[in-house]
Formats: structure tokens, C-alpha cells, sequence
């Protein structure tokens, strides 16, 4: 084990080179922005560190660059108010999200670029030039309408869907053989969950929680602070609170190794691994919109090392290394859940599960039709915690009941999913995820039958905010207004 002063030296290399790039941009003008010679120069140190870290093929994926605008990164919650700024006020607490994001990536980036931990000091200096090039930049474009008029049309995330992939494998008829399995498996999905899945013999059900603390101590969203645009901003001990009293109990069918939670870790240059014996929840909070209206979600994530073959002919085409799944509460002002959303990290076998206060739309989007499972179930007490039952080898999710707890008796420690973006490594420190999104090595046999959907490796495991959901037509599991798009409320809801 290298200490970390020996770490430090090992890496002080490439960390002088990223120093040196954000301490000595030119002042030369870009092609694009009509701006001051010192507001171009700090353009430059951005399009530089970007170079720098394309070169080195450590960029974070998770949250798209804005073309002409270097020193902000956008996510589709983010992009969907582009149009819709009205006053000083949001567009300042716009700028500042696009700017946050873009300072959380060139984090990790630079982690992975040096070998220094993301929190790091060493990370905070290399960044502190950028931090204050960035503010500078966005009061410039405050002062701007006509930067603010290109940047509400450039600050846009591409969809996950190769338009060219669509066009050589004849999309609009290979796509009808593609919905006519969705439907069959929408019809299994439905069928598992009306089954009811208790312990028989040969069995073994493992069933985790992440934490098990009172529910009761988490603040409504409607009492958070909220900026101009009206988005929740908790607190670190709001959101720890939050996410505490929503965690879910994960039961497991339990048939070999690979049906065991762990952590994401590299163990050799290029082959991403779960290790078994540290099984933990990783955890991160986005926001959506709902009747236009902004609201909080809660995110909870597991890995398993593979899905393994079976005998069958499927089963083979899907099996593969790794295999993630993510469930998603969707919390109303009151701290209700509006509902409840399951989704495997290839961006695979998404499901809905309305609150009380939600139901079906008939209007809903044409295209692969997205499952909406039956309401979420009432809990009995304020104890009760939503559990997942997941079948073995392929982690579908079979069923969605209540629990007391009882039988959580395998405790998991928690941690920000953000800790997957930069991993120690034997080189150094590494994302788990492609500057694709993707995971490496997760790639699945069935991305030979299914590319005319324009999906890139149907099947592979991918980063958060790259999860294509749909093969028959366009949709993402962080598109801000999925759930609106697929369930209204209760006429007689409050």
C-alpha cells in the first residue's frame, strides 16, 4: 500500500500539467463567443483542460457539455427550463446549476486524470482557477441577451439513440419484431408480480436495507428551501434524512455468487468487478417535473457481479458481466411518494408503480409502451418499508409488497453514487464509467440483434443520466417529465 504522501508524488505529474493548463491560458480570441480578452482567455483554459482530459480519456459522461459554453454542463431537468427563463433571478439560479454540474465532473475528471482523491486539496487548487473563470463567465452572460439567446438553444443533452444505426438496420420495420417482445414480456412482468414469492424449500432469500432509521425525522420537500425556479435545495442532513426513510428492503432469491450485492471495484486495468463480501446501496438525488412543477427524487442503486448463462438460448444472449438495478421514489411537496420506478442500470425492464394520489393516463406516448405496474402497496405503520423481491440470475423484479423490516437482517453501509465516478485503481483512480457512460467489458451478446434501435450496446450497464429506456422509439429514465407523461392525478386526490 502506497502512502498517501507517496500516492501524491507518484501523480504530481499529470497534476502540474492540469495546473499549468488552467494557470497559463493564452488570450487569444474563440471563434464562437464575442468576448473581452480576458473573459476569452478563461474560455481557453477550459477548452484546454477539456483537450487535456479527451487526451487522456477520463471525461464524465454523466453530464453533457454545452457547445460554445465550456464552463457549463447541462442534464435534461436542467435543459428542460432553457425556454422558459423569465426573470434575473432564474436565470441566475439557472447559470448556477449549469455551472454546479459542470464543477462536479471536472471533480472526478481530474481525480482520474491525476490519481488524487476527488475531495481531495490538490483537486481543489488544480479547479480554483476554473471556479473563478466560470462566475466570471456567467456574469458576462448575464449582461448578454444575445449569449443568453445562444445558450438557451445550445443548452440541450443529445439523446442516447444513434439516428444511423436506426437508418441501416431498417428501424421502421425491424422495430415491430422488437415491440412484439416487449408485449411478451410485459405479460411475464405482469404475471410475477401477481405471484406470490415466499421461502420453499432449497430456497434462500437474502434481504438487505441500507438504513433503517424513523421516517418520521425526514423534512416534507414543500418545507426545503427553493431557489428562483422553485427546485428543492436540502440540505446534507435533509438529504441523508430523505433518503433514509425511503430506503427499500432488497430480497434477493439467492442461487450462486451472482445473486449477492457488492461493490463496484477495478481489479486490473481494464475489468470492472463486484466484490461480494462488501455488499453496499449507493444512493444520489435528482429532480423531475411534475404538473410543471418541480419535484424531489430518491435514487437507490445495488450491483451484482454477472448475469449469469443459463441453459437457454435468452438467457445467453443477456448474460454478461455486472448487472445493476436502480429503484427511484418520487416524492410529492406533502413528502408523499407520487411513485415508484424500477429500472436495471443497462437501462432494461423499466417499471412504474403509481402512489395513491397518481393514476394511468389514456393519453399516454406512442412508441414501446412503458410498463405501469399495479399502485404501490399501503403501509400498515409508519415502520413499513417498501420491499423489491428480485428473482435470481436475471434480478428481474418479481414483486413490490411492504415490510416491517423483520427480515432485513443483512445490513448494507450506504454511500453517494457519485463515489462510482472515480474508483482507486491499480494505475490510480478510474470511473467505473466510459466517458460513453458506459462500464467496460458489460457488454452484452443481444446488442448483435437489437443495434437497429439505435441503441449503443443494448444491454451493457451505464452510467446515470445515460439510460436509454426505450428500444421502440425515444425515451430516458431522466427525462424530467417521464412520469407526468404516463400518469395524472387522482380527481379527488389533494
Amino acid at each position: 500500500m502506497h502512502s498517501t504522501t507517496q500516492q501524491n508524488n507518484r501523480y504530481a505529474w499529470p497534476a502540474a500539467i492540469a495546473a499549468g493548463l488552467l494557470l497559463g491560458g493564452c488570450a487569444t480570441l474563440p471563434d464562437r463567443l464575442d468576448l473581452a480578452e480576458d473573459h476569452a482567455a478563461c474560455v481557453k483554459d477550459f477548452q484546454e483542460f477539456d483537450q487535456r482530459i479527451d487526451d487522456h480519456d477520463v471525461g464524465d459522461g454523466g453530464n453533457a457539455r454545452i457547445r460554445d459554453f465550456p464552463w457549463l454542463r447541462a442534464n435534461r431537468f436542467l435543459a428542460s427550463w432553457s425556454a422558459e427563463l423569465d426573470s434575473e433571478s432564474e436565470w441566475e439560479a439557472w447559470l448556477g446549476h449549469l455551472r454546479e454540474l459542470d464543477l462536479e465532473s471536472r471533480r472526478y475528471e481530474t481525480a482520474n486524470l491525476t490519481g488524487y482523491a476527488p475531495d481531495d486539496e490538490a483537486v481543489d487548487d488544480i479547479l480554483a482557477p476554473l471556479a473563478e473563470c466560470g462566475e466570471m463567465l456567467n456574469r458576462q452572460v448575464m449582461q448578454n441577451p444575445e449569449l443568453q439567446d445562444r445558450l438557451r438553444r445550445q443548452a440541450e443533452v443529445p439523446d442516447d439513440y444513434s439516428r444511423a444505426a436506426r437508418f441501416f438496420g431498417i428501424y421502421p420495420i425491424t422495430r415491430w419484431f422488437v415491440l412484439f417482445g416487449v408485449h411478451n414480456l410485459h405479460d411475464d412482468q405482469a404475471e410475477a408480480l401477481e405471484t406470490t414469492h415466499e421461502t420453499g424449500p432449497g430456497q434462500l432469500w437474502r434481504s438487505h436495507v441500507g438504513s433503517y432509521d424513523d421516517p418520521g425525522a425526514a423534512p416534507a420537500p414543500g418545507d426545503l428551501d427553493r431557489d428562483a425556479l422553485g427546485i428543492p435545495q436540502p440540505e446534507a442532513a435533509d438529504k441523508e434524512a430523505l433518503l433514509d426513510a425511503h430506503a427499500p428492503v432488497w430480497r434477493v432469491r439467492t442461487a450462486t455468487r451472482a445473486d449477492r450485492i457488492g461493490r463496484p471495484v477495478w481489479q486490473y486495468p481494464h475489468l470492472p468487478d463486484v466484490d461480494i463480501e462488501s455488499p453496499v446501496e449507493f444512493r444520489y438525488i435528482s429532480y423531475a417535473r411534475f404538473d410543471d412543477e418541480p419535484v424531489l427524487q430518491l435514487n437507490y442503486m445495488v450491483w451484482f457481479p454477472e448475469r449469469p448463462a443459463d441453459n437457454g438460448f435468452l438467457d445467453r444472449l443477456l448474460a454478461g458481466r455486472l448487472d445493476g438495478l436502480i429503484w427511484r421514489i418520487t416524492l410529492d411537496e406533502d413528502g408523499e411518494v407520487l411513485a415508484g420506478e424500477s429500472v436495471h442500470t443497462c437501462g432494461c425492464y423499466y417499471m412504474a408503480f403509481p402512489g395513491s394520489a397518481l393514476q394511468p393516463r389514456d393519453d399516454r406516448p406512442g412508441g414501446e409502451p412503458a410498463f405501469l405496474g399495479p399502485p404501490l402497496p399501503d403501509s400498515a405503520s409508519d415502520e413499513d418499508r417498501i420491499r423489491l423481491t428480485r428473482d435470481s440470475a436475471s434480478h428481474y423484479l418479481i414483486g413490490v409488497d411492504t415490510t416491517d423490516g423483520a427480515d432485513s437482517n443483512l445490513r448494507m453501509p450506504v454511500e453517494a453514487a457519485d463515489s462510482l465516478r472515480s474508483l482507486p485503481h491499480p494505475r490510480g483512480r478510474k470511473s467505473l464509467y466510459q466517458p460513453d457512460g458506459l462500464v467496460p467489458t458489460t457488454d452484452r451478446p443481444e446488442r448483435w440483434l437489437l443495434w437497429p434501435m439505435g441503441v449503443q450496446s443494448a444491454g451493457a450497464m451505464r452510467q446515470p443520466g445515460r439510460h436509454a429506456i426505450a428500444f421502440a422509439g425515444r425515451r430516458h429514465f431522466d427525462e424530467p417529465r417521464l412520469l407526468f407523461d404516463h400518469f395524472e392525478r387522482v380527481e379527488d386526490s389533494d
